[in-house]
């Protein structure tokens, strides 16, 4: 199992909490989502 994969390194896992899938299996995230998890304050 690779490294990043590891449960460890996503201790809340909120990227994939907030992950969506588009009809064709890709998945994306919303910049708007992504701001606070990130600590962006705009």
């Amino acid at each position: 199992m690779n490294e990043l994969d590891r449960k460890e390194n996503y201790p809340n896992q909120t990227f994939e909490e907030i992950k969506h899938i588009d009809e064709n299996g890709i998945e994306f995230w919303y910049a708007r989502e992504l701001m606070p998890i990130l600590q962006y304050s705009n």
